[in-house]
């Protein structure tokens, strides 16, 4: 995340990017979805799909808010699909 957002720095100055690093020019395509996790069920960001083995469960890397001490973190975690719901899904 963190060479993203140097990359996109670097772009919006102008900057070449250095030999060897890639530069994407266009970020995957976020999608809203909800997460039933151990806080019930959240609002959520599916920012990729993974399958590990062929023929095995798929997996979805979100982002969603999770307690941390004094308030709330944003994390992004893996997943099972099957804790996961289209955001335009009824309840």
């Amino acid at each position: 995340m963190a060479e993203r957002v140097a990359a996109t720095r670097r772009n919006a100055q102008g900057a070449e990017a250095p030999v060897g690093e890639s530069v994407e020019t266009t970020p995957p395509e976020l999608k809203h979805c909800w997460y039933a996790g151990p806080h019930g069920r959240q609002a959520a960001l599916l920012l990729a799909w993974r399958q590990v083995n062929p023929g095995s469960a798929w997996e979805g890397n979100i982002a969603v808010a999770a307690p941390d001490g004094d308030g709330w973190a944003i994390v992004t975690m893996w997943v099972s699909a099957s804790m996961l719901t289209p955001a335009d899904a009824a309840r």
